[in-house]
Formats: C-alpha cells, structure tokens, sequence
C-alpha cells in the first residue's frame, strides 16, 4: 500500500510529494516495535527517541504522535543496550549498562559497574508503564543522578510523512503533582496532553526533564516508575492529572483459535510469532475490530489490506472476520465524491482518524482509491460463510452487497467492456489503485510507467471469486435467479480475462493500458489468477511456469517483477521485490490446482525466511535477491514490522498444506490432499471451528513424501470427508 507519489525510499520515509522534511535515516528492521490496541511505539533497538527533530519514530495514539523525544541518562552519559526483547508485541525488555562514567570528586566509575533495565509497557487506551531499575556492582555506595528527557510534538503521522503540513502549536511544559505535562490545543480545536508521574517523585526542569538523585548500594537496586497519560478531550482538565478516557474501551479479545502444535519447535515459533503479531495489529474503530496494515506508516484501517489479512486468518479467528466486513459496509461509499474517489457502493481503501481528518487536510483521511477492496470484501464474505455454516451475515450485509456488485458492473466499469478500471478522478489521489499502489507499480515492458485508465488483471479474478461465492450463498438463501445471474457473469468474466493472455510470451500481462494494450512487463499479478480460480487448468500451468521460474522465484518467494525486465530492482518497492502476502496468495493458488510440489517448495522458501528474520517475523516485504546471492533474505528498510497481512502469510499457507477447506454451509470439513513441509513430521490442530463445531486433527508423515491423517476428533454436527487426489479450481 502507499501513499500519492510513494514509489521509492527516501530518508527513511516512503517518499512523498511535497515532502520538504529531511527526516533521518531510519531502517525499521532494527525498530523496537510495540502495539496494545490502538497505541503504538517504535523506538531505538534501547527503548529510546533522539530528542532532535526530523525522524519518523514515537509513541503514538490514533495516528498522533504523543512521545517524539525519550533519553535516559545516568550521571550525564547514556547508558549502552546489551539486549532488548519483545515477545508479547505489547512490552519490551531493555537491558544496558554504563558506560566509563566521571562521577563528582573526579572518580571513575567502570565500564559495565551498573546494570540498567528498562522496561516498557503500553496498554489500552492510552497508557504506557515505565521501569527503570539501576543496580551497582561497585564495592562503594554511590550517590546518582538519573535524568530521563522527554520531548512531544503532536503531530499527525500524515505530517511526519510529508503529506500534510505539521502547523500546531508549541506544546506547553508545565510541573505537576509528581511530574510533568506536556499540552496543546491542536487546529482542530482539541486539547491533547502527555502527562508524566513518576514515583519516587522527580525534580521537575524547566524544559521538562525529570532528574531522580539515587543512592546505591553494592548489589541492590533502586526502582523508579513512570506513568505515562496520552490524553485527547475537547478541552484541557481543569487541574492536575487528566482523567483516563472512558469512552474508549479495550478491545474485546478474540477467540482462542485453534491450536497448532508441531514436532519442530523452528515452525512453531514462526507460526507463534505470525499469531502474536495479528494479535498486536488488532485495532478498535466504532466497536467492531479490524487489523491495523502495518506498523509505523499504516497503523490505521485499510481496506484491502485488512480484508486481505481476514481472509488468510479466518480458519483462526472468524470474528475478526465479521467485524472486519461490518466495519468495512458501515463505511460503504455512498456518494459520487471526485475528491475521495468515492462512489456509491465502494468499498473504502483508507481511513485516517485525528487531526488530520477533523480539518478536511487530505483526501487520505477517508479515501476510497482502490480498484480491489470491494471485490475483496465479497470473497471474504462467502469465505466466512462456509467457516460459520450460516447465511445470517450475509443476510445481514445483503443491501451492501447488492450495492457492491452494482459497483462492479457499474462506475468500476469504467469503460463498459465488463472489466474493472481504474483512474483516479482526485488530484490528491492515487495513480495505481491496486495492491502495487506506487506511483510506478504497474509498467509497460520498457519499464515506463502505464497512464491510467488501467485496467489490472488481479481484480478481474477477484470479481469471478466474488461472483461465484456469491451466488453460492444466494442459491442457498432461496434466490435461484440472482444465483444463476452470478455465474453467468462469472463464465462470461472466464472469457474476457483471455484479453490479458500473451500467446507470444506464455503468460498473462499485468495490465491493459488505456488503450486497451496489454503490458508484456512480467510481474506477480496474474498468481493472483491461481487463488481466484479464474482461468482453466492448461492456462494454470503457464502461470505456474512464469511464477516458478528462475526469474520470478527468488527462493524465498516470488518476485513483484521479473528479473530481468526494464524496470527490475531488486529493492524497488514494487519493482522485484517479495511481498509475503503476495507469495501466499499465489502459492495457495498453486496449491488449488494442484501444483503441489511447487506449493511446497513456495512453503519452504517463505518458512526459511521467517527463520532467518529477527524474532522470526515476516516484514511487509524484503528484496528480491535470489538464495545464491546471498544466505538470508536481505531487508528493505522501512518496511513495516509488523505487517498484517505478512503476519497472515504462514497461517494461511501452514492451513493449505494441511488441505483443510471448510465447506461449513453443508457442514463439512473437507481435507484436501494434506502435505506437510519438509521440516514437519507430524502436526496436531486442537479447537478448529467450523459450523458451531470443533474439530481436532492429526497429521502425520506415512513415509516417502505421503501425509496421513491419523486421528480426527469431533465436538458438534460436522463431517470431515478426506479427499487425496484432483485439482479444484472452482473450489
């Protein structure tokens, strides 16, 4: 996903238009990353934030940055990290040590004499505990002082990124009871305050910095405790601490999911780090949860990026998913808004929240500029469906969706060839409008950008899917008529995507430009076709051969472009880079027609670079360089970590080996030719939900290459029906 004009990095920062900021080089894969609900912080690999201006990093709260500047320093000097850690996504453990310290008198203290822990923790609604305990191993009591400086700027993340302009206030710098506040009254109107307690109570600077005189003794240590209040009202507390929010509630957690456990303790942390990274990306908009895109620069709902990650996780949270479409139909384009590139029945691409969005600054802040969400939002729906066993959401959302398939076949039509288009009608919107958003995603094969209108292949699968899942949950609601209406519509769209097929090269093209010229550039795009189940088997193989082939298989996953095309970078953000997300859509699709052996291999890849990373965490995308350039996939340095539907790419395809195709509405769990990577002998699901039921399973390797399932365990109405051999494109 990107912003106007995002193509490259910059900075540190997805580059912008406009963007007269020079923030300093940041590379987020050596971040600190926290999230607890909608709070959120990225800090230095130590726990702090240089208090100079100009980077990107903070604590923020509802995309506003409440803490810009943290620096601990113990006798004037800044202590130095040993090791930081940061399972749970919501706290983090810093351990440092000093540095030579000159203490008063002229004394020494020596290098690593005092062992520092720091600690953070963020909670909901907008909380953050602080730990700071020194402990001396110097034979002589010490007399310290600990100074913690602290800075805050308010601003939105959209200004931070050059998007808008950062034009508030000087925060104010004022003593209370046991701390310090630090306040503003925004453009907006609205008071926001970051209040700070410490106990034992510090002396209060005039600029806002908290010093503590410690006293230590050899082998004990002194704790000091900081409270931290990110606060947001419509005006500022009459006096002294701001009162905690209590409208804001925290999310309500999720079900448990099903249990996966393995004989291989690797697997199991890369799986256990993707859940507990989905777990930290879940946010709260109006009382229904989502998951936030990525931490720092998309924190926030977006449209097909959310859905996206639903879809790869329904089998482990199903609610998500329900509240993710309710959410996402509450926000359903109901007017013809040039500006936000809203139309009625569309399904939003963006939404932004704060400042930003009360003062009407960008378009951003409620955007509907993707070609792909509303498709998305239907596959979701009937996916959801046959993991429920029931039509009542789809009852529910059925006006929604008979307003999104009037979008398809309506305004996203531009042109009236029965394809989707896209243009952007804003002059502050987005050029590209599929999920390769830069400005310079989609290309001619010279590498030229293509001018819009485009009309991009992926999207045309994504409304067969819809089409069809649709259909299926109106014959089974009692509406024959609309049912068959839809597959006509789907059959038909099967004929038209052959417009994208290139006989002369054995592939599809990404795109048509808008004169209707298919791209010859070789890109990801048409795997997407595979997941869709939209072409037939003979045209399944040459995307097989494409996708598979030395220069679209980097061995860690497949590339966005082609190596060796005009426009090939291996660090091009959408260039020939791998994007987890994209890997796994198009390896389930592989996995779908029964390419099962490169669906493996695809497994393997993504599985050995989730080890290689730190804490075994998928990034949004990594560059395309290939296994034999290099032995760990190589970073690309602001991508987002976590990412939401990154984190969604090991469950979804640990799901695909597994075979496992819920088909709830007739109740039945169906286990489609189960396979295991080549790491795993055997694998227990313990709670599997599908149709009010809970089923568990074991697999386990039969010897050679064969996967058997070997226990089956059923608490409701279902049946699980095992299927070991033939290729299901329609299913």
């Amino acid at each position: 996903m990107s912003t106007p004009s995002q193509a490259h990095v910059s900075g540190g920062l997805p580059a912008e238009a406009g963007d007269a900021a020079t923030p300093q080089l940041v590379n987020l894969s050596q971040m600190t990353v926290l999230k607890a609900g909608n709070v959120y912080s990225v800090t230095e690999r130590d726990g702090s934030l240089d208090m100079r201006r100009g980077h990107p990093l903070g604590v923020f709260r509802d995309d506003c940055r409440f803490v810009s500047g943290h620096e601990l320093r113990i006798a004037g000097a800044r202590p130095e990290l040993l090791v930081a850690v940061s399972r749970s996504g919501f706290a983090a453990v810093h351990e440092l040590t000093n540095p030579p310290l000159r203490l008063p008198g002229g004394r020494v203290l020596a290098l690593q004499a005092l062992q520092v822990r720091f600690e953070r923790r963020l909670e909901e609604p907008g909380t953050i505990l602080e730990r700071i305990e020194v402990r001396s191993y110097d034979p002589d009591p010490l007399e310290l002082e600990v100074e913690l400086a602290l800075r805050t700027d308010f601003a939105p993340m959209l200004g931070i990124r050059g998007i808008v302009p950062v034009d508030g206030p000087e925060p104010s710098v004022e003593p209370v009871p046991g701390g310090v506040c630090f306040a503003a009254t925004g453009r907006d109107g609205l008071h926001r305050a970051l209040t700070v307690t410490a106990d034992p109570p510090p002396a209060v600077r005039d600029d806002g910095r908290l010093a503590f005189s410690l006293r230590l003794e050899r082998g004990r240590a002194v704790t000091i405790a900081l409270d931290y209040d990110l606060h947001e009202h419509e005006e500022p507390p009459r006096s002294g601490r701001p009162a905690r929010d209590p409208t804001v509630a925290r999310p309500a957690p999720g079900p448990a999911g099903p249990r996966v456990v393995t004989d291989d303790k690797l697997f199991d942390r890369v799986l256990d780090r993707s859940l507990q990274d989905l777990r930290m990306l879940a946010s709260r908009l109006d009382g229904q949860d989502y998951y936030a895109a990525g931490v720092p620069w998309y924190a926030t709902l977006f449209g097909r990026d959310s859905l996206i990650t639903a879809i790869e996780t329904v089998a482990f949270d199903a609610r998500m998913a329900e509240r993710t479409l309710r959410l996402l139909a509450r926000m359903l384009g109901t007017r013809d808004d040039a500006e936000r590139d809203e139309e009625p029945g569309k399904v939003l691409h963006e939404l932004r929240v704060g400042e930003v969005a009360r003062r009407g600054l960008t378009p951003l802040s409620l955007y509907y500029g993707t070609v792909d969400a509303t498709p998305l939002f239907l596959c979701l729906l009937a996916e959801h469906a046959d993991w429920c066993g029931d039509l009542s959401l789809f009852r529910e959302l059925r006006g929604d969706v008979e307003r999104m398939l009037g979008w398809i076949d309506g305004p996203g039509d531009r042109n009236g060839d029965g394809l989707l288009e896209y243009a952007s009608r804003s002059a502050n919107g987005l050029r590209n409008q599929g999920w390769k958003d830069s400005h310079d995603g989609i290309m001619a094969e010279d590498g030229t950008p293509l001018e819009p209108p485009i009309t991009l292949v992926e999207p045309q699968g994504y409304v067969l899917r819809a089409k069809r899942g649709i259909a299926k949950l109106m014959a089974l609601d009692g509406d024959v008529d609309g049912a068959a209406q839809l597959e006509r519509e789907a059959a038909e769209l099967e004929r038209r995507i052959e417009r994208f097929w290139l006989p002369e090269r054995g592939y599809y093209a990404m795109a048509l430009g808008p004169d209707g010229v298919p791209s010859a550039a070789l890109g990801s795009n048409q795997g997407h076709l595979l997941w869709a189940g939209a072409v037939p088997l003979q045209r399944a193989q040459a995307i097989r051969d494409a996708v598979m082939s030395e220069r679209m298989f980097s061995g860690w996953g497949i590339r966005t472009l082609a190596e060796g095309q005009a426009a090939y970078n291996p660090v091009g953000y959408h260039l020939g880079t791998v994007w987890p997300h994209d890997t796994a859509l198009i390896a389930v699709g592989l996995r779908r027609y029964g390419f099962d052996d490169d669906f493996t291999q695809v497994l393997g890849g993504m599985l050995d670079a989730a080890a290689a990373a730190e804490n075994y965490r998928l990034p949004e995308l990594f560059a395309g360089f290939g296994r034999a350039e290099f032995e760990t996939p190589v970073p690309y340095p602001v991508a987002c970590q976590p990412q939401a539907w990154a984190a969604g790419a090991i469950p979804y395809l640990g799901r695909t080996a597994l075979g496992v195709v819920a088909d709830g509405l007739e109740r039945r769990l169906r286990i489609r030719r189960p396979s295991l990577s080549h790491w795993l002998d055997r694998v227990e699901v313990k709670g599997l939900r599908i149709a009010g039921s809970e089923v568990d399973l074991v697999f386990e390797r039969a010897g050679g290459h064969g996967v058997a399932l070997t226990d089956v365990r059923i608490r409701g109405d279902v049946e699980v029906v095992l299927e070991i051999s033939g290729q299901s494109p329609s299913g």
